[in-house]
């Protein structure tokens, strides 16, 4: 058996002839079942530039080509033949490396066998690369072996192979282990200028695909503009809110300021009264309200926050009932709403926050019917499609595809209000955010390529405003969001060096705002969740002695947070119960079991308390279903049935199972309760999708799914 199938090809020398004498970068031994992956294998080898800034650069092998080319496949039926053809004989002896396709039917090829020894027989055994295409990586002669026995014949005892299965490496990274060897490049190299390569095509895209829909909404525009002279009609976005009501059902009338009716009588005219009894007074202690929510909120007190907030609503809402002629009015009932639906959704109250961004949304509608060509108020739409996609996401809802296409519509008003306002700096950076918020929405489908362009966008808009006005704190907060978003995507994909790199700038940046404003508890939060991060890529990169160091370094941290955060703040709750979590793995990992057992018990002891409170909360049901799981592990044995019945239910169809974390996680809990198929199932799932994620893979290797 070759156990080491998987690590980096290394750089191999030439034993004595030069690269000037070769005619083919490579020849490929396949067997004719094979054809379909050899052909492949020739279009992708050929068809590959090598990144510019490695061209010309000195390795062992010399100097690195711009292509890998040409390669030669042959094509010749030697079934009937009695011996290797000269013209094959002659082909191998003018190729630099020979690459065989590897299967049980290769490994069971005469002629497959025979180009290897011929190869050999030259000298230059150092230079047969395995391409794993079916069975397993062994020669012993059973059915399943995939490696020819002339491989060790040939002297390679350890053939090191690139094995282009979906569970395996797939076939893009088996392509770059490949590249990288026979270039005698570092793989990481190969791998992180070919990502930086893919990252500019898709920027490129994202700004193209930007320019066209600012022509094509120029060319509405003048359209619409025409048509509204000649009869009246729509405008440059009335023909977008034709659809909103195919995605959300908006309210009929939201002017009928019910919730005034639940206010106690005697406690609004008290409230008028000490507003001032004038229109005018109203609306100025409304907004003086609000702004002592904001300052509120921000400090963590949701409840008392949200009595400001309510108070506020309930000034607008008289002022706008003696004037429903008051745009400027219904503007701020509408930002009022905004403001409640928000304390809401921070303590996971979904189905009223829900109610509220929906009333939220119907003020905004009807404002752009009033004025289309106001931009301000075409950006409130994409706020208020953007925050009823939000809690479509956390709830976990039945139809993904609902969210994405709330995103996406939310998107696209981002994109008008900035063709109506080109020079608004503040549009630039909210449409970054809305690049963000489409990112989340295609994981929730698990499109995680998508999801990665998405966030290459948001930071590439994220760092040029920041590149304007370096010394912007928004600006360097909002930078530092763009790189942490852009790390969970690539953990997703398994790019763990990629996100620590992303990791660490979004550290640097946040500190810095910390000592800024150490007043803000969201600064003081950041760091210590970035920090934690950090720690455990550190730990699947195998550095558990670093990452726990690093992780218990923080148990302090963590503790003061706690003490000085809201009960009610669950962006909170959800970092530190995944500390905890991970924490008690990261003592396992270093043998620390007693420590790792009392660690578990406590984690899932306070997620449980969590969950309870808030069960209708999509992330604290994964960490539930996380912490089960890894309690499961490191006691050898299933949490209780009390919280067993807690974890979601996953469902056996597509629903809720279509976010790749959601998934990842139900295959945890069906390992954890010996459901194989269905464990199968969601496997075959993530890694169509090309989720590679560290500990998913762990789970994936060790119960031999993949």
């Amino acid at each position: 058996m070759y156990p080491n199938r998987a690590r980096q090809l290394t750089i191999r020398k030439y034993q004595h002839i030069r690269m000037s004498k070769f005619n083919y970068k490579a020849f490929i031994s396949y067997c004719h079942q094979d054809e379909r992956w050899a052909a492949w294998l020739h279009r992708a080898l050929e068809s590959y530039h090598v990144p510019r800034k490695l061209v010309g650069s000195k390795t062992s092998l010399g100097k690195v080509p711009a292509r890998i080319r040409p390669v030669f496949r042959d094509r010749e039926d030697l079934s009937a033949a009695a011996d290797l053809s000269s013209t094959v004989k002659q082909t191998l002896s003018q190729s630099e490396n020979l690459i065989v396709v590897c299967s049980p039917a290769a490994a069971a090829s005469r002629w497959v066998k025979e180009e290897i020894r011929e190869f050999s027989r030259l000298g230059r055994q150092s230079h047969v690369f395995c391409v794993i295409v079916d069975g397993e990586p062994a020669e012993d002669g059973s059915v399943a072996a995939c490696f020819p026995d002339a491989i060790s014949e040939s002297g390679l005892e350890e053939p090191l192979a690139a094995d282009v299965r979906k569970w395996a490496d797939g076939k893009q990274l088996a392509k770059l282990k490949l590249i990288a060897g026979m270039l005698g490049l570092p793989l990481d190299q190969l791998r992180r200028r070919d990502l930086q390569k893919r990252q500019k095509k898709w920027l490129a895209a994202g700004v193209a695909s930007i320019a066209v829909i600012a022509i094509v909404i120029t060319a509405i525009t003048a359209r619409m503009a025409a048509q509204q002279r000649r009869d009246s009609g729509e405008s440059l976005v009335a023909y977008k809110l034709m659809e909103l009501r195919n995605v959300i059902n908006l309210a009929e009338d939201p002017e009928d300021l019910a919730r005034l009716k639940t206010w106690n009588e005697r406690e609004l005219v008290e409230l008028i009264d000490s507003a001032g009894s004038e229109d005018r007074a109203l609306t100025k202690a409304a907004l003086s309200l609000r702004d002592q929510g904001n300052q509120l909120w921000e400090s963590g007190d949701f409840t008392a926050a949200m009595e400001k907030y309510e108070h506020s609503w309930a000034l607008l809402a008289e002022s706008y009932r003696r004037d429903r002629s008051d745009h400027a009015a219904f503007f701020e009932l509408g930002q009022a709403e905004f403001y409640i639906g928000q304390v809401h959704f921070s303590r996971g109250e979904l189905d009223l926050a829900e109610a509220v961004f929906m009333s939220y949304t119907e003020i905004t509608r009807r404002l752009i019917l009033l004025q289309p060509e106001n931009a301000k108020w075409v950006l409130e739409m994409a706020y208020a499609l953007t925050n009823l996609g939000e809690v479509q996401r956390v709830r976990g809802s039945d139809n993904p595809e609902s969210t994405l296409q709330l995103m996406q519509s939310a998107l696209e008003y981002n994109q008008i209000a900035l063709v109506l306002d080109p020079g608004n700096e503040g549009y630039r950076s909210e449409l970054a955010q809305s690049h963000a918020n489409l990112s989340d929405a295609q994981l929730n489908v698990c499109d995680l390529e998508g999801a990665l362009q998405s966030r290459q966008e948001n930071v590439a808009r994220e760092r040029s405003l920041f590149q304007d006005d370096p010394g912007n704190t928004n600006s360097m907060v909002l930078l530092s969001w763009a790189l942490r978003g852009f790390a969970y995507v690539q953990e997703k994909r398994g790019y763990d060096e990629e996100a620590m790199r992303s990791l660490e700038s979004s550290l640097t940046l946040v500190e810095e705002v910390a000592q800024r404003q150490p007043n803000v508890l969201e600064y003081q939060r950041i760091p210590i969740e970035r920090k934690q991060r950090i720690a455990w890529l550190e730990a699947n990169n195998g550095r558990a002695a670093e990452a726990w160091k690093r992780s218990d370094a923080l148990s302090g941290d963590w503790e003061r947070l706690q003490q000085e955060s809201s009960p009610d703040d669950l962006l909170t709750m959800r970092f530190y119960y995944l500390y905890l979590i991970d924490h008690a793995w990261l003592a396992r990992e270093l043998g620390e079991l007693e420590l790792a057992e009392r660690l578990v018990e406590d984690a899932i002891a306070q997620v449980v308390s969590g969950f309870r409170k808030l069960p209708d909360s999509r992330e604290l049901g994964n960490l539930l279903t996380l912490a089960a799981y890894r309690f499961w592990k490191i006691k050898t044995e299933l949490p209780s049935q009390e919280i067993l019945a807690l974890l979601p239910d996953y469902g056996s169809d597509q629903g809720r199972t279509r976010a790749c974390v959601d998934a990842s996680m139900a295959v945890r809990k069906s390992v954890m309760l010996g459901e194989s198929a269905r464990a199968g199932e969601l496997v075959a799932y993530l890694l169509d999708n090309g989720y590679r994620e560290a500990d998913f893979m762990r789970v994936c290797s060790e119960y031999y799914y993949c």
